[in-house]
């Protein structure tokens, strides 16, 4: 058919500019004409107006010259007439003027009717001069010839007024005309409108709805099930035939989708295998194993079986992936997998629950106690073939293991910890899995309740501890940094001190490693300069503070700027702040730590170098880096009074420090006779319980008080 072969979006195009262009032009139209019709008007009623006013305006000047001849009439004196005279001479020139206004307005038309009424008006002009110029005719009077003039004059004036009402009806009836043309055609225009839309409903009905509908119709047929059903439309070259083109591809592609539909099925059932199971060693992975043990804990549960849950962790495999790479990695990963598999029993199950992990679920008899001797005999043969060298083509690698255990039992707590589900059970192996890491490694361990209980008082532990520093908890205490010839305070060390809530006083050497294992040692430091530098605002400006540094803080180039920053707005002097940093801090990376310690320097601040002595290259340190002062390790100064090594390695570290004028602070004086050696051999700063225990802030303060140094105001 010729019209399918234009599409529907054009069809519809076409007959919108159809309508458009009827109404457009008719619009056009519509706005011509009223615009000439309300010119028309506003000119008619505008004359109108004018024309009904200046022939007022004539009838009143006659009336007014009338009036004049009356009153010469009646007034025979001189001055009277003469008035009379120059009021009726002003009255003609208005009628003239008014004449001439209104031949104006008519520009030709109403012409005949002004002309009688003009010669009308002359005689009447001229009778009147006759009627001045004698004495003592009465041709006013009624019946005389000037006032037949003045009746002829008034008569001529109402034909021309009726003339003029005559000409505004025919102008008025003509813009009425105009106006019902004006209407007749747009009931036309508005009738093709209607006439168009019907015929375009009756098109669309018939060349879009009805296919519609019949596509429709075996679409539903399609989806019951009825796969040879035709579809309609296919033949049209517009948008329906295109959609009828692709209901009969989807019509084709169910046809295909059903004659596959049983592989698919297949397909599926192999994924879901392996889903269950590990790509690379075939073992079963997490999800499946995770099911195998919920199985082994409800036959526990009911008293037919001891079960035991084996968490097999190897040690140092990173180091294969590091070394020899991941594939090398891979290849141990599948010999341990099958070593494993061939040392257990069929009743047994192994799984591979990720990275370098394994877990095995193995089955015993009634008797726990037995179960458990199994179980432990199990354990040191896997170990065992677990280190034995796996052959990576040329080479051999040895790798060992950690093994967490996990027994359940019916009514038998697991190895004094009670495991009622699958995530319990798991966490327990993991949890003796662990211990047999820090119990050396190579090794395996049973789960005990106090391991859990150990566990979870850490874990609530590293929780208050990130409390602590996140609500500022954690305080510095001072300990006196003393100039030992004048026996004054020079300074103070900040050293962290944490009091808990419930625990009390928790010692620095529990609570920092934690700290520095959670990665919280920047804001620690944080915590501890900002205390300190709010205390040191009431000291003297001469009394500096020390702070340590941990070696993780010198792989921070942000460090500098944040001490910088804190120093700012605490308002504390960098000259004020000394900070302590050990030689073992050192050595992982000296270029960051030199840049590091450089920026400190450069914005004012002291680096002292800490626990000198004790590390493997001190000399190397001293020349590569600009230590303004250097702390002997206590070890060498408590081992002075009887270790003579000792005594000699501090007299060689103060002529060395000596000689490169750096002031040296020795830690660790304890006693009135280690102080005077000290003193004797030079040694002009101290630090230790000689001089005083770290204290807090009030007591640092009161020190400075007692020993006659004001403190100042913040």
């Amino acid at each position: 058919m010729l019209q399918y072969k234009r599409s529907i979006y054009h069809r519809v195009v076409l007959y919108s500019l159809v309508l458009l262009s009827i109404g457009l032009t008719q619009a056009a139209a519509d706005i011509l004409t009223l615009h000439e019709v309300t010119q028309n008007s506003m000119a008619l009623e505008r004359n109108w107006a004018q024309g009904a006013t200046l022939l007022g305006d004539i009838d009143h000047a006659v009336q007014a010259v009338r009036l004049a001849e009356v009153e010469r009439g009646l007034d025979f004196g001189e001055p009277g007439l003469s008035m009379v005279d120059a009021e009726a001479a002003l009255q003609r020139r208005e009628v003239a003027a008014y004449e001439q206004r209104y031949n104006r307005l008519l520009q030709g038309g109403n012409t005949v009717q002004l002309q009688a009424f003009d010669r009308a008006w002359a005689r009447y002009q001229s009778d009147h001069d006759l009627w001045v110029q004698s004495t003592g005719d009465a041709v006013a009077l009624p019946g005389a010839k000037l006032n037949n003039d003045h009746h002829a004059t008034g008569l001529a004036l109402a034909v021309l007024v009726e003339a003029y009402q005559s000409q505004g009806v025919a102008r008025a009836a003509a813009q009425a005309r105009t106006a019902h043309r004006t209407m007749l055609l747009d009931l036309v225009a508005a009738a093709l409108c209607v006439s168009f839309v019907m015929l375009m409903q009756f098109g669309a009905r018939r060349d879009i709805v009805a296919p519609i509908q019949a596509i429709t119709e075996a679409m539903t047929l399609l989806a019951a099930g009825v796969r040879d059903t035709a579809i309609p439309g296919r033949e049209r070259r517009d948008e329906i035939g295109a959609m009828a083109a692709a209901c009969e591809v989807f019509r084709l592609n169910v046809v295909a989708l059903d004659h596959a539909h049983e592989t698919a099925r297949q397909a599926e059932e192999q994924a879901q295998l392996l889903a269950r199971h590990d790509a690379l060693t075939g073992l079963p992975n997490r999800r499946l194993f995770s099911v195998n043990l919920e199985t082994a804990l409800v036959r526990a549960q009911k008293g037919k079986s001891c079960y035991a849950l084996l968490l097999i962790d190897l040690d140092d495999f990173k180091k294969v992936n590091d070394i020899q790479g991941h594939q090398a990695g891979d290849v141990v990963l599948c010999e341990v997998g099958r070593r494993l598999e061939a040392s257990l029993r069929r009743n047994d199950t192994l799984a591979r629950l990720g990275g370098d992990e394994f877990a095995i679920i193995t089955q015993g008899g009634l008797d726990l106690q037995e179960h458990l001797e199994q179980t432990k005999r199990l354990a040191g043969r896997l170990l065992g073939i677990i280190r034995r060298p796996i052959e990576i083509g040329d080479t051999k690698t040895e790798i060992g293991a950690s093994i967490g255990i996990a027994s359940f039992a019916a009514n038998v707590e697991s190895s004094g910890g009670a495991t009622d589900d699958v995530t319990s059970l798991l966490r327990a192996a993991d949890i003796a899995m662990y211990r047999a890491k820090q119990s050396g490694r190579f090794t395996y361990r049973f789960f005990e309740q106090s391991m859990d209980d150990e566990m979870r008082a850490r874990e609530a532990l590293e929780r208050d501890v990130a409390k602590a520093i996140a609500d500022g908890a954690i305080r510095p205490h001072y300990q006196p940094l003393v100039d030992i010839g004048r026996q004054r305070i020079r300074g103070f060390e900040a050293l962290a001190r944490w009091t808990h809530p419930v625990r009390g006083a928790v010692p620095p050497d529990v609570f920092i490693p934690i700290i520095e294992q959670l990665g919280l040692t920047a804001e620690l430091s944080n915590c501890i300069l900002r205390h300190a530098c709010r205390d040191a605002r009431h000291w003297p400006a001469d009394i500096c503070v020390a702070i340590n540094i941990s070696p993780h803080e010198l792989k921070d180039d942000a460090m500098p700027l944040r001490f910088a920053k804190i120093l700012q707005e605490e308002g504390l002097p960098p000259q004020r702040l000394e900070v302590e940093v050990t030689e073992s801090a050192l050595v992982s990376d000296l270029a960051t730590a030199k840049a590091i310690l450089a920026a400190l320097q450069d914005q004012g601040m002291t680096i002292c170098l800490d626990d000198f002595g004790t590390g493997y290259s001190s000399l190397y340190h001293l020349r590569e880096l600009k230590f303004d002062k250097i702390k002997i390790d206590r070890s060498f100064v408590q081992a002075m009074r009887g270790n003579a090594e000792s005594e000699k390695i501090i007299d060689a570290i103060l002529g060395l420090t000596g000689s490169m004028n750096l002031p040296v602070v020795a830690e660790g004086i304890e006693d009135a006779v280690t102080l005077r050696m000290l003193t004797a051999k030079g040694c002009e700063l101290g630090q230790g319980y000689y001089f005083g225990k770290a204290m807090p802030a009030a007591s640092a303060t009161a020190a400075l008080l007692a020993q006659g140094t004001e403190a100042v105001s913040a």
